[in-house]
């Protein structure tokens, strides 16, 4: 029994770790994410680009709550392990919570970003569109593409040129021409990268989730033996 006890407490006290290292985790994949969304948030909706923020939120919480855990395995402290389930708990719940509504949202953010810039990209370097051509230029230089579909976008905005950021070599005259242009288009690119980050929170969320789900359930369990234990002394 007494094996049993020392075994389970320290399957925990390695579990209260794992759940410290995911917070660090969840607060990395959340800091790189809201990075490289806010560049380009005039082609994202608010409800996208806020969920690494929550994320971040989560993962601060997260590590709170596993130093709490770890004072309660080392010090066998019965109230701060109950303090630590219930946390858990709704943690775990707004992960699940989270990676649903990112799911959710998926064909959302697609449609908004494609109306994002069929809307902007006649109002390129004009007055009163200057966060969305600075965006424009971003996302074609950071993802080398040009376009919503391809080059012949800027036609009718640019007739006789495209914009520098389209192209990844600069003639010396300072004209971008399609010869010189990326060939693919920003759409497909974009959709891609959020996409993949949707799946990187998705199951960012439940990955850790399943972890924090068996760490409180073996909180309960050497709750329960801490109470035996205070009953039989």
């Amino acid at each position: 029994m007494a094996i049993c006890t020392f075994l389970g407490k320290y399957i925990l006290y390695l579990f209260n770790l794992l759940c410290l290292i995911s917070s660090v985790g969840i607060l990395s994949i959340a800091f790189i994410i809201n990075q490289k969304l806010y560049k380009w948030s005039n082609f994202i909706s608010t409800d996208f680009i806020t969920t690494p923020q929550i994320l971040l939120a989560i993962g601060v919480g997260l590590l709170i709550i596993s130093i709490i855990g770890l004072c309660g395995v080392l010090r066998d402290i019965g109230w701060l392990l109950t303090l630590f389930s219930v946390l858990l708990t709704i943690v775990l719940i707004g992960e699940l919570i989270l990676s649903g509504f990112v799911y959710q949202m998926r064909n959302e953010i697609k449609d908004y970003a494609l109306n994002q810039m069929n809307h902007t990209i006649s109002g390129y370097n004009k007055t009163g569109y200057e966060a969305s051509t600075q965006t424009w230029n971003l996302i074609q230089s950071d993802i080398e593409c040009c376009g919503i579909y391809g080059p012949e976008d800027w036609k009718l905005v640019t007739p006789n040129k495209l914009p520098t950021s389209c192209c990844y070599a600069i003639p010396l005259d300072g004209f971008c021409t399609e010869t010189e242009s990326y060939k693919d288009g920003c759409f497909k690119k974009f959709e891609s990268i959020l996409q993949e980050n949707s799946e990187i929170i998705i199951w960012t969320a439940i990955g850790f989730a399943l972890v924090q789900l068996f760490a409180v359930f073996l909180a309960c369990c050497r709750k329960c033996s801490l109470h035996k234990e205070y009953e039989t002394v």
